[in-house]
């Protein structure tokens, strides 16, 4: 039979550190400790809890591993994880060693089997972690670059545990429940789902379709919606994938809630600005040959009145060759304007270089032609008339083309009355 001094022998030999420790004072004695200069302030510490914070302000502990640390050794987690749910606490997190680099280490609060509110004592053990505890850590601490929640739900239980979370997530004021449906109706009910996204999310997390769904599939499952972090919504996907331990008896699945809102915003206004291109002309803000081909195919199905006005631009070529580019784009822009200040943007459509058009389908007959006709006259009280334009309306077209003619050929016979004034334009 083994000695239990061998085992005891074993187990002293395994850990660095051991403290014995009283959960609700705080009161903390080390019976095996390091003695390094690094550490020696922090020991000055009244309680394990400041102790704790101490080593986290110490430098000791990796950066990437701070946040984790603080979380799992903060007295208000302690105390609910062991005194509620008598949960055996651990974390792993990278350490200076003394003459050594950053090693894995296991901090573990260990409950004795008499542990209660009237004997609250337990031991609070260090030791390095195996390699594939680094190894694990190593890949939690990559997922959690791109996680900010990670739970590991029993939907049959509705029950959950946090792999990782902001500690400000794990509070009463958060909505914080130990049973998982609760937890999310209470998130979405205190506001940290925006208004809009409400009915979806309740509906997407609803845990008779959660489990429904994944009898049907073991796919993934996710959910796109908007989240309160600090004073902004952010954009996050909520993402569910089975467990290699789910089974339709057991359904147990992980839980991924990751930030998307940088990427998903700037995709958003990539695709506002193509759909802008696709829509406007960039240079003159009014609507594109895209747009015009659209509304032509839209028309031509249906039919109706429609009011036309087809515009060329006076002299451009001649402007680009004599004044310049800039002054060939003014000119363009300048005419642009006005035509929109008549018509209005969302029925002014600049179809090629120096040609425009004008459509409005049900437009009123003779509103139409007094509006043109006033057009008509302000270019030809200019100096020199920014466009030639032309204009035609018909109670029943049936294609634009066909209206388009008619009014590009009444444009025609306005310009050959420019090129009289005006012959050097003519180019």
């Amino acid at each position: 039979m083994t000695k239990s001094s061998i085992v005891d022998s074993v187990i002293w030999n395994d850990f660095f550190k051991i403290a014995w420790v009283n959960l609700i004072t705080g009161e903390y004695e080390f019976v095996k400790n390091l003695e390094t200069s690094e550490e020696k302030p922090c020991l000055e510490a009244d309680t394990i809890y400041d102790y704790s914070e101490r080593i986290a302000s110490s430098g000791l502990i990796h950066p990437e591993d701070l946040d984790a640390y603080k979380h799992f050794t903060a007295k208000e987690y302690i105390l609910r994880e062991v005194m509620t749910n008598r949960k055996r606490i651990t974390v792993n997190f990278r350490h200076n060693m003394p003459g050594r680099k950053k090693r894995w280490i296991r901090l573990e609060i260990v409950l004795p089997q008499d542990f209660s509110e009237n004997n609250p004592w337990a031991a609070y053990t260090w030791k390095e972690s195996d390699e594939q505890i680094c190894t694990v850590e190593d890949a939690m601490r990559m997922l959690s670059q791109c996680f900010h929640k990670i739970l590991r739900v029993n939907l049959t239980q509705d029950t959950f545990e946090v792999i990782k979370a902001y500690s400000n997530d794990l509070t009463a004021d958060s909505g914080f429940s130990d049973r998982f449906s609760e937890w999310l109706r209470n998130i979405a009910a205190i506001g940290k789902v925006y208004g809009e996204d409400i009915k979806s999310f309740n509906e997407f997390v609803n845990s008779e379709r959660l489990k429904k769904r994944f009898c049907d599939s073991r796919d993934c499952l996710r959910f796109r919606y908007r989240r309160l972090y600090g004073n902004e919504y952010r954009w996050v996907y909520m993402e569910f994938l089975p467990s290699v331990e789910y089974t339709d008896e057991n359904q147990i699945v992980i839980m991924y809630v990751r930030d998307i809102h940088d990427d998903y915003v700037s995709e958003l206004h990539r695709q506002k600005a193509l759909e802008y291109y696709c829509n406007y002309d960039t240079l003159t803000g009014l609507r594109s040959r895209f747009c015009y081909n659209s509304f032509c195919r839209s028309f031509e199905q249906q039919g109706g009145a429609l009011a036309v006005l087809f515009a060329d631009v006076n002299g451009l070529k001649y402007t680009n060759d004599t004044k310049g580019h800039e002054s060939g784009d003014r000119l363009i822009t300048g005419f642009a304007e006005l035509l929109s200040s008549e018509f209005g943007v969302e029925y002014c459509y600049r179809i090629s270089g120096d040609e425009f058009v004008v459509l409005i389908d049900n437009a009123d007959r003779e509103d139409f032609l007094s509006r043109a006709e006033k057009l008509h006259q302000e270019l030809l009280q200019m100096e020199i008339p920014m466009a030639s334009v032309g204009a035609a309306w018909d109670g029943s077209a049936g294609s634009v083309d066909a209206l388009i003619r008619i009014a590009e050929t009444r444009m025609y016979e306005d310009k050959q009355e420019f090129y009289k004034k005006y012959p050097e334009m003519k180019r």
